[in-house]
C-alpha cells in the first residue's frame, strides 16, 4: 500500500514539476529575451488565464510539502483555466495540472484511508 501511495505522490510531483519548469522557462524567456514587449495591453480574459495558470503553479509548489492541498490547488487552477477557455481541454499539455493534482489527491486519500482503517479495526471488533 505504501509503495502505491509513494508512486502516486511522486508521479504527481514529477508531472507537476515538468509543467512548472515549462512555464518558468517561458516566463524567463519572455522577461529576459530579445523580443519587444507587446504594444497593446492584455485583455481581461488573458489576465484571468495567467491567474489560473499561476494558481496551478502555486499548487505545484505546495505539493512538495502538502500533497493534498497542492493537488487540490492544481485542480482548482485547471478548472479555472478550462472555464475561461474550454477548448484548452483538447490540448493534453494543459491537462497536466489536472492529472498531477488527481494523482496527489489519490495518494493523500489512500494514505489517510489506510491509516484510518488500521486504526479502526481493533475498536470495531469489540
Amino acid at each position: 500500500m505504501i509503495r502505491r501511495v509513494s508512486l502516486l505522490r511522486w508521479s504527481g510531483r514529477l508531472i507537476g514539476s515538468l509543467y512548472f519548469a515549462f512555464f518558468a522557462f517561458m516566463l524567463l524567456g519572455h522577461l529576459f529575451g530579445d523580443e519587444p514587449f507587446a504594444e497593446k495591453p492584455l485583455t481581461g480574459i488573458e489576465i484571468a488565464i495567467f491567474i489560473a495558470i499561476g494558481v496551478s503553479q502555486l499548487g505545484v509548489v505546495l505539493c512538495w510539502w502538502k500533497p493534498l492541498l497542492g493537488g487540490g490547488v492544481m485542480v482548482i487552477g485547471w478548472v479555472g483555466l478550462i472555464c475561461l477557455q474550454w477548448f484548452l481541454i483538447l490540448n493534453p499539455f494543459f491537462g497536466l495540472p489536472a492529472i498531477a493534482g488527481v494523482l496527489l489527491i489519490l495518494a493523500a486519500w489512500r494514505e489517510r484511508f489506510s491509516r484510518g482503517r488500521v486504526a479502526l479495526e481493533p475498536a470495531s471488533l469489540e
